[in-house]
């Protein structure tokens, strides 16, 4: 045997050890119980989570549906609240920044956040308060942290918050 051919040889049985693994683990009987049992009923809170949710000012926020940017009824009510304040207060600067949950991509989230800071200011507008009064921000997820896991976080999330100053 040549020194060519035992090279190739011993070439093909180390490139067969290295591609041959251990064996896949053989499909385990498992019962529709025991996958039950292992399932939470409900998810449980992430650890942080009801501190995100306690430090949003729920009176000085309007809230959005998922993907939504139109101001639904309670928020324009809460606006009008915020509208009269400002303009009984010409001194008085609102910041207006918007937030999302953490699904999507940060592009997008910023994106739709800026689309729900202008509803929120196309509204307090159309109520007169004056230009200089109102800044605006869109913050999107990327304040949130690790974010939310369970749907009341992330509804706490989709918010425009509205930040007084003078």
């Amino acid at each position: 045997m040549s020194l060519h051919n035992l090279s190739l040889g011993l070439f093909a049985a180390l490139m067969l050890a290295a591609c041959a693994g251990t064996p896949a683990p053989k499909d385990e009987a498992v019962s529709t119980e025991a996958v039950a049992a292992r399932k939470p009923a409900t998810p449980e809170p992430v650890v942080g989570e009801d501190k995100l949710i306690a430090a949003v000012d729920v009176e000085n926020s309007v809230f959005f549906p998922s993907s939504g940017t139109a101001v639904d009824a309670d928020g324009r009510r809460r606006l009008l609240e915020h509208a009269a304040r400002l303009k009984a207060n010409p001194d008085l600067v609102v910041t207006l920044v918007g937030h999302t949950d953490n699904l999507g991509s940060p592009s997008y989230n910023l994106a739709i956040a800026e689309q729900r800071v202008n509803a929120v200011y196309a509204v307090l507008r159309s109520q007169g308060v004056p230009l200089i009064q109102i800044r605006r921000y869109g913050v999107g997820s990327e304040q949130m942290g690790l974010g939310c896991k369970s749907a009341q976080c992330r509804r706490k999330m989709r918010r425009v918050q509205l930040h007084y100053g003078e």
